[in-house]
């Protein structure tokens, strides 16, 4: 970093923020030694005028057409499952025992009515002497998981009347397999016979979702655009791809993309990590580009008011972005983003154009994937399904920073037409049982750390959604 002459600093002091970091930027990037001069300066600004002179303008007469802009916005956001302004929470032992009974007992809500022939029962009344023999179902979270030396799985659940020891044989082939899947915190329906204090199972469920033929279509032949992970203020951030799909919702740029698709772009839904924040991880500043979070906000600003002003944006935080890091996170905050976005919670739930999404950044993915058998970083969409199968968005504690509030708003207790999240910068697509999921890529280029995992990011590619034809769209502009 070159050192700045007095007369230098005066200039720079003259121009606004962002012109100055771009300067700044310029002049340590081409490499000069000494200190930055004041002429230095005069010679860059001057050469930029220059420039602008030199270029010709045609101007043609613009065919494009926006479908979108004829319609006005049909947004219902689910304010009371938003925890913006509503945390209270001072993390005691005793909100966290109200944040873990919550979705307990929330999760045991959404089990499917069970005639199998299993009497449902508490772990109290299975632990007493006349329950032995009995054919019962109990709703339990796991506290433990072990292989026994008979080669069985033993499972120690709880729920709050107690504990119980449940045996998962290896003589039962299928539900053994079965149960690889099976995790410390989660929350299952098990059925089985009482047998000396144990509970030796036939078989378990996940809360899951329930089948559904087809996906809801909407009324209007509009369009809704997926992304996140932008990184504003990364040195990795991809200035041209991301420029490139603002100016295709503008119209302006098609290069065989299709403009009609563009013209019916009503919605731009972002799932966190808007900025790449400060201090989010330690020696962050000598990868950041821009070290003032208003100045990286403000590049978010500038995109989103220049878009056309019938295009609706809603965004949430993620990790990187400045809010609490615990989740649920709340919007953030107008004095840092002030924009005319709809600013909502991490995670949120909104119905557009009646379609109901469940919008979540996805911090909990690298945990589902370290938990999990068989997940990895390549196929986000299958570690989406895994968080839907369990109906919480972050199911195993201790892993994801999460606040224990009263109410536990990660819990999946309605069932989203399209799930969005980002996080992990990989796109990837999906249906399940009548659900659309979509995890948006990134505007950042492949990392330090993401080389270190082998991780291989997608960016510049965004997920267009037509919810009347069904149809959904990867638009490439890297």
């Amino acid at each position: 970093m070159r050192r700045i002459s007095l007369a230098a600093d005066e200039l720079l002091g003259s121009l606004d923020a962002v012109k100055r970091e771009e300067v700044l930027a310029r002049l340590n990037k081409d490499g000069g030694t000494g200190f930055i001069k004041k002429e230095d300066i005069e010679e860059l600004l001057d050469s930029e005028k220059r420039n602008e002179t030199m270029k010709v303008v045609v101007k043609r007469e613009s065919s494009f057409k926006a479908p979108a802009k004829e319609y006005d916005p049909d947004i219902e956001i689910d304010y009371k499952r938003d925890v913006t302004g509503k945390s209270r929470t001072t993390g005691t032992v005793d909100d966290f025992i109200k944040h873990f009974q919550n979705r307990f007992n929330r999760i045991i809500g959404l089990f499917p009515y069970q005639s199998s022939g299993y009497v449902h029962s508490t772990i109290e009344d299975l632990n007493k002497e006349n329950s032995e023999g009995q054919k019962v179902s109990v709703y339990a979270m796991v506290f433990d998981k072990l292989d026994t030396k008979a080669g069985n799985v033993m499972l120690i659940a709880e729920d709050p009347t107690g504990f119980i020891r449940i045996i998962v044989s290896s003589k039962n082939e299928k539900v053994f397999d079965k149960s690889v899947q099976i995790v410390k915190d989660d929350i299952l329906c098990f059925h089985g016979t009482m047998k000396n204090k144990f509970l030796i199972i036939d078989d378990f469920d996940f809360p899951d979702m329930q089948k559904k033929e087809g996906m809801k279509a909407s009324e209007r032949d509009l369009a809704i655009a997926y992304i996140s992970d932008i990184h504003f203020g990364s040195k990795q951030f991809l200035k041209e791809p991301f420029d490139k799909f603002s100016r295709w919702i503008n119209g302006e740029e098609s290069e065989g993309k299709s403009s009609d698709l563009a013209g019916k772009i009503k919605y731009v839904v972002v799932a966190g990590d808007i900025v790449d924040g400060i201090g989010v991880y330690p020696s962050q500043e000598k990868d950041l580009e821009i070290k003032d979070i208003y100045l990286q906000y403000k590049m978010f600003d500038d995109f989103v008011n220049g878009l056309p002003d019938y295009v609706e944006v809603l965004a949430i935080p993620g990790n990187h972005d400045a809010v609490r890091r615990g989740e649920p996170m709340p919007a953030i905050p107008n004095d840092i983003l002030s924009s005319r976005c709809h600013k909502l919670s991490n995670p949120s739930f909104a119905k557009i154009e009646g379609i109901s999404h469940l919008v979540y950044h996805g911090t909990s993915f690298d945990s589902v994937i370290a938990s999990v058998p068989k997940l990895n970083y390549r196929e986000p969409e299958k570690v989406m399904v895994e968080l839907l199968r369990r109906r919480h968005l972050s199911p195993f504690y201790g892993r994801n920073p999460i606040v224990p509030e009263a109410v536990d708003y990660l819990v999946i207790d309605t069932e989203p037409d399209v799930f969005h999240a980002g996080h992990i910068h990989k796109n990837g697509i999906g249906k399940y049982r009548g659900t659309l999921l979509i995890n948006s890529g990134t505007f950042q280029a492949q990392t330090d750390y993401q080389v270190k995992q082998g991780h291989i990011p997608s960016p510049g590619q965004v997920y267009v959604y037509e919810p009347k034809l069904g149809k959904i769209n990867r638009v490439d502009f890297a």
